[in-house]
């Protein structure tokens, strides 16, 4: 996403330039952080996700996810029953 005009929610500003960039990073905050997911340090990363359970409410919105941070979140989604991640909230 290319715009000048930040998104309507609480969103992490990661790389944001006054002169490029003034919005930066558009993922929303993770709760009780004032980064996303993406930008999260490992530690508070690896926190949130011990937290989740398979049908966890989560949002993601404007977060730009590589495969492993998507492959991190899944498998912290994921119902031992069935071996397929359940998702809520998306």
């Amino acid at each position: 996403m290319s715009t000048s005009e930040p998104p309507n929610w609480r969103h992490c500003a990661h790389g944001a330039d006054p002169a490029a960039d003034p919005v930066g990073c558009r993922g929303i905050h993770v709760p009780g952080h004032t980064v996303c997911f993406a930008h999260l340090a490992n530690s508070d990363r690896d926190a949130y996700l011990a937290g989740l359970a398979p049908g966890a409410s989560i949002d993601h919105r404007g977060t730009t996810f590589t495969e492993s941070l998507l492959d991190a979140l899944l498998n912290a989604l994921r119902d031992p029953a069935t071996g397929n991640p359940r998702l809520e909230g998306i």
